[in-house]
């Protein structure tokens, strides 16, 4: 009795050509991610840059408008709100949460409303008055100043009708990195400048190491270096304006500090300063 036997299947591996078609197709499909993980990095920082320049074309329009920055209810020159050294010390540079930075932005969207006169500056949690308490003859016109109110500056611009009143302050002051931006000054602390004074800044924390080096690149002209002219990078435990050398390096980072502050790589975080009023001058006299 005969049996029909089938033979046994062949096994077939892959050809030279599948294989290479699918290299291929693994190769495209990487470099798609990769590119559109650029492509989005590319458009958060260029939002950022966008923003930071909108902030300042605004404060600059205000100026034009009253003679005055907003937030400089003393009209020194020099807006009143520490945005580097705040008292309620909600800002601290090593905070690397936002919780407290948030709250020191108000989420009501009550229609801003000038304080009066001699209002002292600790009330004064709308904008600037418009004249201040006439002293002892011979009569002196004075405005109080408001050092920890993050508030003063956004309700100035809303008053003017430089932006608009109906949007919460917290919302406007938060930017594409999750974080807050504070405008007020900055007290220079003269170790690297020429001397210390007071200028008028914008602080913003937690940026991402890239994204405050294209920063810098928009607005500097160059990222070589992180403690010359208009965008530096302050370093993580100061208390004024003292800034780090180079983007990548930080000398006040220790062991004790938590991976989200460390520097060198491209997505730790730093605080950063961007000088859009007067520059503190270099020792040497380079800026």
């Amino acid at each position: 009795m005969k049996r029909n036997l089938k033979p046994a299947g062949k096994q077939r591996g892959f050809t030279l050509v599948e294989m290479s078609v699918t290299m291929a197709a693994a190769g495209l499909l990487f470099s798609a991610v990769t590119t559109g993980q650029e492509l989005i990095d590319q458009a958060k920082a260029t939002k950022l840059i966008n923003d930071v320049k909108t902030v300042e074309m605004q404060i600059q329009q205000y100026a034009q408008l009253k003679g005055r920055m907003p937030g400089d209810c003393d009209a020194d020159g020099v807006i009143d709100y520490a945005a580097d050294a705040n008292a309620t010390l909600k800002s601290l540079r090593t905070d690397i949460g936002n919780n407290a930075r948030a709250s020191e932005y108000s989420y009501s969207v009550l229609q801003p409303t000038i304080p009066s006169d001699g209002v002292s500056a600790i009330n004064e949690t709308d904008g600037c008055a418009l004249a201040g308490l006439v002293a002892t003859a011979p009569a002196v016109t004075d405005v109080a100043t408001n050092l920890t109110n993050a508030n003063v500056w956004l309700n100035d611009l809303k008053l003017a009708g430089v932006i608009s009143d109906s949007a919460p302050n917290r919302k406007l002051a938060k930017l594409v990195h999750e974080d807050f931006l504070f405008v007020g000054k900055v007290t220079d602390a003269g170790a690297e400048s020429a001397a210390g004074a007071d200028y008028n800044a914008i602080v913003i924390h937690n940026v991402p190491q890239w994204m405050a080096r294209r920063l810098s690149t928009a607005i500097n002209g160059q990222d070589a270096r992180s403690d010359r002219t208009r965008v530096r990078m302050l370093t993580r435990d100061g208390a004024t304006g003292t800034y780090s050398t180079l983007w990548q390096t930080d000398a006040t980072a220790s062991a004790t500090t938590s991976p989200e502050t460390l520097l060198g790589t491209r997505d730790n975080m730093v605080s950063v300063v961007y000088f859009f009023d007067r520059i503190p001058a270099s020792k040497g006299g380079a800026v």
